[in-house]
C-alpha cells in the first residue's frame, strides 16, 4: 500500500482530528479508484473529525468522481464499489441530493456526467448505468425530468424508454426498501 492510502487509512483508524488542508491534498492527489474509496470512506465516517469541515462542494465532487471511476473500472478485489454497487450507490445519492436545498448545481454536473459516461462507455457500463441506476431514478416521479432529455436524444432515448417502463412498474421500489433497511436499522439501535 503506498504512503497516501496508507497515511488516509491511518486517519480512518484514528479519533484524532483530520485538518481540512491534508485532506485536500489526499483529494487532489488521489491517482486510483482504492484512494478514492479510502477518501469516499472518511468523507463518510470521519466528517466531524475533519477540521474545519470540507465544503460540501468539495464532498460532492469526491463522491461523484469515486462513483463514475467504480461504474468505468469496475475494481474486484479491493475495498472499491463494483459497477453495480457504484450505480446503485449513485442512485442513492442522487435521492439525498434532490431532497437538499441548493444543489441544482451539483444535479446537473451529475447528469452531464452521467450522460456522457453512457454515451461513451462499452456495453457494460451503459448496462450498469440503465439497470443499476436510471431504472431506479425514474421510480421516483420527482426525478424523471433529470433525464427527460434523453428521451429526445437518439442514442439515449432506447434506454430511456426502458428505464421509464422499469421505473412506471416499481414506482418508489428501491427508495421504499432504502427507507425500509433504515427503519430496521434505528429499531435495533
Amino acid at each position: 500500500m503506498d504512503e497516501l492510502k496508507q497515511s488516509i487509512n491511518a486517519a480512518l483508524g484514528s479519533e484524532d482530528p483530520i485538518p481540512r488542508q491534508l485532506v485536500r491534498e489526499w483529494i487532489q492527489r488521489a491517482a486510483d479508484v482504492e484512494a478514492d474509496a479510502l477518501l469516499y470512506k472518511l468523507t463518510g465516517e470521519a466528517w466531524n473529525r475533519i477540521q474545519p469541515h470540507l465544503e460540501a462542494g468539495e464532498t460532492r465532487s469526491l463522491i461523484q468522481r469515486y462513483l463514475f471511476r467504480c461504474i468505468q473500472e469496475n475494481p474486484k478485489g479491493g475495498i472499491a464499489l463494483s459497477r453495480y454497487e457504484a450505480a446503485s450507490e449513485l442512485e442513492a445519492w442522487f435521492d439525498h441530493l434532490v431532497r437538499k436545498e441548493e444543489t441544482r448545481e451539483i444535479l446537473e454536473r451529475a447528469v452531464g456526467g452521467v450522460t456522457t459516461l453512457f454515451l461513451t462507455g462499452d456495453d457494460d457500463i451503459r448496462a450498469a448505468i440503465e439497470t443499476g441506476f436510471l431504472e431506479h431514478v425514474l421510480e421516483q416521479v420527482t426525478m424523471r425530468p433529470l433525464f427527460s432529455h434523453w428521451a429526445y436524444d437518439e442514442q439515449l432515448q432506447e434506454a430511456w424508454r426502458q428505464a421509464l417502463a422499469w421505473g412506471e412498474a416499481h414506482p418508489n421500489f428501491t427508495k421504499g426498501l432504502r427507507e425500509q433497511l433504515r427503519d430496521v436499522q434505528l429499531d435495533q439501535e
